[in-house]
């Protein structure tokens, strides 16, 4: 049903009718990735926007520690989100509220690349433990995600895209969007699965619990046609 509302409210934006001024568009940076924006200025005190960003990351490292792992790392932000924008004075400064979907992900893979020696080596480098090989450790794998991709945001900002005298105009956003706490989940099938059962992380997660609120600040540019 949210992500109907979200659909539904991109088409309505889309479709509204623009006269000289009354639509604008942007581009955007920000916590929530690099983006674009359009907006609809309905009248002096009103207008809506459709905002999208995104940003990824990846990473491939080599650890030196015993053992020898082979690190990948993915982490990717960004939001779909409808908004609704308040000018209580009809000038630039607004009230902003607003229905997005977060497409924040992370992830993280260890791979072991050696074997390991449980006990001593003698001088030929010869183990004389149990020898764990990297198919018997296996690979260690974590992510974190929040439980639903669809939130609510509330903030303040200055500029807008629907309305103005000026057809470039600045555009700043400071608020938080309503996540609910993130939830890690880690994975192995070789020596630490024990380790990784949903009773062994949750004290994890319980620590999480604080981070329900996604902060937003964003700067960008917009320009009305």
């Amino acid at each position: 049903m949210k992500k109907i509302i979200l659909l539904a409210a991109a088409a309505l934006l889309v479709s509204l009718p623009a006269t000289a001024q009354d639509l604008g568009i942007g581009i955007r940076a920000g916590t929530t990735g690099f983006g674009v924006e359009v907006g609809y200025g309905l009248n002096s005190k009103i207008n809506v926007r459709g905002h999208f960003s995104a940003f990824s990351y990846t990473r491939t490292d080599n650890g030196s520690e015993d053992p020898e792992l082979t690190i990948d790392t993915d982490a990717g932000i960004g939001a779909f989100t409808a908004f609704v924008d308040f000018h209580p004075f009809e000038n630039s400064f607004r009230l902003t509220g607003g229905l997005g979907k977060n497409n924040f992900d992370v992830s993280a893979t260890a791979t072991p690349i050696e074997s390991v020696c449980f006990g001593d080596e003698d001088n030929a480098g010869n183990c004389d433990g149990k020898v764990l090989t990297p198919q018997k450790l296996g690979d260690f794998s974590a992510s974190a995600k929040y439980p639903s991709s669809v939130h609510p945001y509330m903030g303040i900002g200055f500029g807008s895209l629907g309305w103005g005298q000026s057809r470039v105009t600045f555009l700043f956003d400071l608020g938080v969007y309503y996540t609910g706490a993130p939830e890690l989940t880690l994975k192995n099938q070789g020596l630490f699965e024990p380790t990784t059962t949903k009773e062994n992380v949750q004290p994890i997660n319980d620590g999480l619990d604080s981070f329900r609120w996604y902060p937003v600040l964003s700067l960008g540019l917009g320009i009305r046609l």
